[in-house]
């Protein structure tokens, strides 16, 4: 505390101000217990009930009402614990997705449905695996090819050595914005000794 002024007659030090604070507010908070007492002392008797009993329901009452986090703090709470939980599907995402061949796992957390997608209580997390199964099954181009695989599977045959199947992959990454994948298609292409543009 800087030095106080009473109407710039009388001056405190900082250790002064400091222990008559304390002083005033301990003398206060006696006060403020007596009168609880008394009032609690003569509603009981008024009432003919035990002041123990209203005691213990006041301390219930106040528990029920303490006080609340201010709503842009929950706000503040609630986002970290959202971009937890989108770090943790992201990783698992990453897992899983490189069991399934995915090439790109931003673009997967883009577009996977989310909504059967979740973190339980204990941080686990639920749902990647199906929602990665069907997004690849409605976007095929997002998984890498086996090399040397032949046949075909999903909408794209699958043969490495196919340009027009990396082409078409690639105008559908470009024409979904998709950067990250495009880059990923032409670089795939050519390790395979296709030349993309």
């Amino acid at each position: 505390m800087d030095n106080l002024q009473n109407t710039g007659i009388q001056t405190i030090s900082d250790a002064d101000a400091e222990r008559i604070a304390d002083s005033l507010a301990a003398a206060l908070d006696s006060r403020r217990q007596r009168a609880e007492r008394s009032v609690i002392n003569s509603f009981a008797r008024q009432n003919n009930l035990s002041t123990e009993l209203l005691e213990s329901l006041i301390r219930q009452r106040s528990q029920r009402q303490s006080p609340s986090i201010p709503a842009d703090v929950q706000a503040i709470i609630d986002k970290k614990l959202r971009d937890a939980d989108d770090r943790l599907i992201r990783a698992e995402i990453r897992n899983a997705g490189s069991q399934l061949g995915l090439i790109d796992s931003d673009a997967a957390f883009a577009l996977m449905d989310k909504s059967a997608v979740g973190v339980g209580d204990d941080g686990s997390v639920y749902g990647v695996r199906e929602s990665l199964a069907e997004l690849l099954k409605d976007k095929p181009y997002l998984a890498s090819r086996p090399s040397g695989s032949t046949g075909r599977t999903g909408n794209f045959p699958r043969q490495s050595s196919d340009a027009s199947v990396y082409a078409s992959q690639l105008a559908h990454a470009r024409d979904s914005g998709n950067n990250s994948l495009a880059a990923a298609i032409i670089s795939e292409a050519a390790s395979n000794g296709i030349l993309l543009r």
